[in-house]
């Protein structure tokens, strides 16, 4: 039993412990999560939807894989090669899920096989990746995140990391560490794109590190771009990807005013998207409720609108590809009926 065991292990599915998958899906910043059934073994999945395993071992040989090696990796067929094919990382936001790149995935035409998400509940024990991301420190998120992104390396040489809300915080903490030596670089790990992400300093840091109180504000996991040694302080923002070879481009909407960051650091690509000819949140109708609800619209255009899909292709094919149209900051008015399709130069 143990050799049939062992050889069960060696064709099924990479395992790895700690990365456990979660696709339900859900919204960010306020908006609920279903949370999924809890099953003995985490059975692989697509991204984008379930699918069961049928691979020539079965359960029972991911059964045999997951007791000794850990939870499997979601949607992932064996490979005996490294693969040059793009490999996209999902790091969803507070409150968020997988689901919640399902459109921008569609329109950037990524196959679900090629498509792993990571899951808090590496970090915290949770019913759900959702309700796991609502404690989960960033760092030591970042930590997982990186474990996670070295064992897919094994697998491909092209690993692009696609970061929402507070899933922008982590992605920042991880590759500043890479940056600063505190852990090695991943070979393969080539760029990373932080969709309004929550890394602000200041007084908008400081009200995004207690986010939790208030639905419409995206908890950073007490992320601070901050970041102190005896050499002394630095912003970690500053120069992102730099030293570790990850080409990084963060892409906010200032209509959602308190969900991203304001001020533009050097060396970090930084473009506005405006998305659709709608006002500030600050300038919302109907009082607090109307705020909220712009908030909400504006945090989550950057996962629905094609010049952030089309962008993010071009970075994906050559490191450094999209040139954004618009100011020297980068900005980029999304008016009209194409949903800023084809607008970036």
């Amino acid at each position: 039993m143990i050799a049939l065991a062992l050889l069960a292990i060696s064709f099924a599915v990479p395992t790895f412990a700690d990365d456990p998958i979660d696709m339900t899906p859900g919204d960010a910043v306020g908006l609920e999560s279903v949370a999924p059934a809890v099953l003995p073994v985490t059975v692989p999945s697509s991204p984008i939807k379930d699918r069961p395993f049928s691979g020539p071992w079965g359960y029972g040989g991911l059964a045999a894989s997951a007791v000794i090696a850990g939870v499997s990796l979601a949607g992932w067929r064996h490979r005996r090669r490294r693969s040059a094919e793009p490999l996209y990382v999902l790091v969803h936001g507070y409150g968020g899920s997988a689901g919640d790149f399902d459109d921008l995935l569609a329109a950037i035409g990524a196959d679900s096989s090629d498509t792993v998400a990571f899951d808090y509940r590496s970090v915290v024990d949770a019913k759900s990746s959702t309700d796991a991301s609502r404690i989960a420190d960033t760092e030591a998120a970042a930590r997982k995140l990186d474990a996670l992104i070295r064992r897919l390396s094994v697998f491909s040489s092209n690993i692009y990391s696609l970061h929402h809300s507070k899933g922008g915080a982590v992605g920042v903490s991880m590759i500043a560490s890479l940056d600063d030596g505190t852990r090695r670089p991943i070979d393969g790990y080539r760029g990373a794109a932080l969709l309004d992400p929550a890394i602000a300093s200041g007084w908008l840091g400081s009200l995004q590190r207690a986010g939790g109180f208030a639905t419409f504000l995206p908890d950073n996991g007490d992320f601070d771009p901050i970041r102190c040694s005896r050499d002394g302080c630095r912003d970690v923002r500053v120069n992102l990807g730099e030293e570790s070879g990850v080409e990084v481009i963060a892409v906010r909407n200032p209509d959602a005013v308190v969900t991203n960051f304001t001020d533009d650091p050097e060396g970090l690509r930084v473009y506005d998207l405006v998305d659709d000819g709608k006002s500030s949140a600050l300038l919302a109708p109907f009082g607090m409720y109307g705020f909220q609800k712009r908030v909400r619209e504006a945090h989550r255009s950057v996962l629905t609108n094609w010049a952030v899909a089309d962008c993010i292709k071009a970075e994906v094919a050559n490191s450094g590809g999209c040139v954004w149209k618009g100011n020297s900051k980068g900005r980029i008015q999304t008016w009209g009926g194409d949903n800023g399709r084809n607008l970036w130069r």
